[in-house]
């Protein structure tokens, strides 16, 4: 009960507060405090008023003052607390507040100070916190901090030496030792539980969840453990534990459900050949394919191996590890990008998010940093800097200045780029090798160039000489330019500007409204509004008398007319009838069709393979189809012969024989003819093609806790 009173009689001068609404007001660039009638209580006469975290309230009739860039107490009759002696002075409930000080040029401490401005805890301290009647109180010893807990009269509670120390509810602290490990303590300083804790949540009705080894299980007030921390998690109501749930459950199987191995896991998937990666409570690791750790479960980002590398995060940094988990670059970049034998790292640089290059012994390439370092693009590093781009070598050298609008392409020494909103040509030391100019350029190879102008594209050397131009669409090939004309006719043309081969479009192809890529030698063309086909010559082979067309396969070509759609022969001859509503191109002899809104199955005499009663029908990569009817999946094979009816929500043809299946979210294994293999009681079911095995899933259901 003396507890509870010490607390209401420390928190008074807040509720007392609480009644006097004040309004601050500003003069002549000084600050003033009135009260809610407009009564100066205290006049402009001070820098700021309130405390120096920005935050303003009176506390039993006085509040902070900023004068000459230190802080104070003032109370509301004017009268000067405290001389303003401090660095900063803020509030954190009950009649104290915190202060700080310079005790030397280069060294400030923290202390505390009650409402009267006398010094309740003295100033050498790195950092307080209050809570309550007791404060949190830590000091640096060596590169690390020292954490303990006090009074608010400087009386040791908990001792000077604990790596972290927080209140987790009234009266109650979780403190962490040098290991990483956490007990509760009391507020009088007694060890409640061991250190063998990860973490402890804050208490609600008399609980907490505590975290161990990934589990979380319950404790009360006084450390007794009430549920063991053998779950992946627990629910509390109303200060009882109401749910628990068990970690979910992986495992790899062979195609006959045995089971070769099994973990515990939030989500595990392959990551490469021989590893797996897991993630559990947030966090993630690696493991080999025992499922044996081969990287801690301590990351919150695990990327993919290149290299033998891979990028780790925690807390939205990351670093670079080698496959045996040594340090190539500690955790300490905002963005780390692996490419082969480089890194490209983004970090903090006063203030400003910088880019550099680093090699995979951890050597910092660049000699400066840019503001954007983009992939190596086989010849360099494209970079920015001060809204400029340049090029850096595999060796960090900056062998292009950051001077230029864009790079816009390389070849061999030589760099085409924007400069001052013109076009031109480099070498690799800078020198150009076609002064800027207002058309754009483009690399053909060490001695050549295409220039295109308004209408057209002209070859010239670096002498400024033209050796070809046109004004037709082309392209550099490599060893030749190809031009293309607009009747369809191709042109080869040597670096010499010599034509040196031709592929002309079919005769007459320029008086036809439009021709369509070749297919087994018959040209698809539309005149006069209607579609037909024409051979290599030009000659007509299938009458433009068809609304639209398809192309041939296996001797034959969608044709739609009179709104149907139906298959015609090169000979001209409707081999199946219009009668569809859409087709598909034959293959293997097979084409899929719709027919009064269901899809089907016929061969090339139009006899139907496959019943018109599926909503969808799919080919598949191994010439299985894929049926779906009513929202559901099933199989048939080359032929059309269905395999497995149409009777789950997920159907996988994994192209070994076996199929995985899904029912209302569980999966198993199914044979090509639907005999099951692996039931279907798997929440994720994944096949493994390098190992030929499966992971299969199982999620844990909330239940209710069983006593110990």
């Amino acid at each position: 009960m003396r507890f509870w009173i010490n607390i209401l009689f420390a928190l008074w001068p807040v509720v007392q507060s609480l009644a006097y609404p004040f309004v601050r007001f500003e003069e002549k660039g000084k600050v003033g405090l009135k009260d809610e009638k407009g009564n100066i209580l205290i006049p402009a006469s001070f820098e700021a008023l309130g405390w120096s975290d920005g935050n303003f309230s009176v506390i039993g009739q006085v509040t902070g003052y900023k004068l000459k860039d230190r802080w104070g107490i003032i109370n509301l009759q004017k009268q000067f607390i405290t001389q303003a002696d401090f660095e900063s002075l803020t509030y954190s409930g009950g009649d104290r507040l915190i202060a700080s000080q310079k005790t030397n040029p280069f060294m400030t401490r923290y202390g505390c100070l009650d409402l009267t401005g006398k010094v309740t805890v003295p100033f050498r301290y790195d950092g307080i916190k209050i809570s309550g009647l007791r404060a949190v109180v830590f000091i640096k010893n060596g590169p690390a901090f020292e954490y303990g807990l006090i009074d608010l009269n400087d009386k040791g509670i908990i001792p000077l030496r604990y790596h972290q120390i927080y209140p987790i509810g009234t009266l109650r602290y979780a403190v962490e030792n040098g290991s990483s490990k956490t007990a509760l303590f009391s507020e009088q300083g007694s060890q409640l539980t061991d250190f063998v804790i990860d973490s402890i949540s804050s208490f609600r009705k008399g609980l907490a969840v505590i975290y161990q080894d990934f589990g979380q299980g319950i404790i009360d007030r006084e450390g007794e453990v009430k549920i063991k921390p053998i779950y992946r998690e627990v629910k509390i109501d109303a200060g009882e534990v109401i749910e628990v749930r068990y970690f979910d459950e992986w495992k790899i199987l062979d195609s006959e459900n045995h089971e070769l191995q099994k973990i515990r896991a939030d989500h595990l998937e392959k990551s490469g050949n021989d590893v797996y990666q897991i993630t559990l409570a947030g966090k993630t690791g690696l493991l080999d394919n025992d499922l044996k750790v081969t990287l801690p479960i301590t990351y919150d980002f695990v990327g993919r191996e290149d290299h033998g590398n891979r990028v780790v995060g925690i807390n939205n940094h990351y670093g670079v590890i080698r496959k045996n988990n040594a340090f190539i670059l500690a955790i300490e970049f905002d963005s780390l990008a692996l490419e082969k034998n480089f890194i490209r790292a983004t970090q903090q640089v006063n203030h400003k998010m910088s880019w550099s290059l680093y090699d995979t012994f951890g050597i910092q390439k660049t000699h400066s940093y840019y503001d954007f370092l983009g992939p190596h693009n086989g010849k360099y590093f494209p970079v920015k800097k001060r809204g400029y781009w340049g090029a850096v070598d595999r060796y960090g050298e900056e062998f292009i200045n950051c001077v230029f609008d864009s790079l816009l392409e390389s070849r061999e020494d030589q760099v085409a780029v924007k400069f001052r909103g013109q076009f031109g040509i480099i070498d690799k030391e800078e020198k150009w090798l076609l002064p800027p100019q207002a058309h754009r350029v483009s690399l053909v190879n060490e001695n050549l160039f295409l220039e295109q102008s308004e209408s057209n594209t002209f070859l010239k050397n670096f002498n400024g000489e033209i050796i070809y131009f046109t004004s037709h669409s082309i392209t550099n090939e490599g060893d030749y330019l190809k031009e293309i004309s607009p009747d369809g006719t191709e042109k080869h043309i040597s670096y010499q500007g010599v034509e040196i081969d031709r592929s002309e479009a079919p005769a007459g192809a320029q008086r036809v409204e439009r021709t369509f890529a070749a297919s087994e030698g018959m040209w698809g063309i539309r005149k006069d509004g209607k579609y037909g086909f024409v051979d290599s010559r030009g000659r007509l082979r299938v009458a433009n008398r068809y609304d639209d067309i398809g192309e041939f396969h296996e001797g034959l070509a969608p044709i739609k007319l009179i709104g149907k759609w139906g298959y015609v022969s090169v000979n001209d001859q409707i081999v199946i009838n219009p009668n569809y509503e859409s087709v598909q191109s034959f293959v293997n002899g097979i084409a899929i069709v719709h027919h009064n809104g269901k899809a089907g199955l016929i061969d090339k005499e139009g006899n139907t393979v496959l019943p018109f009663r599926y909503d969808t029908i799919s080919r598949l990569p191994d010439q299985t189809f894929l049926m779906m009817a009513a929202a559901l999946y099933g199989l048939a094979d080359q032929k059309g012969n269905v395999l497995i009816e149409p009777r789950f929500d997920h159907l996988e043809n994994l192209e070994n024989g076996y199929v995985i299946a899904g029912r209302d979210g569980k999966f198993g294994l199914l044979t090509l003819h639907g005999f099951s293999t692996i039931p279907m009681v798997n929440d994720q079911l994944v096949y493994d093609l390098g190992k030929n095995q499966y992971l299969g899933w199982k999620k844990s259901a909330w239940r209710k806790p069983k006593p110990d």
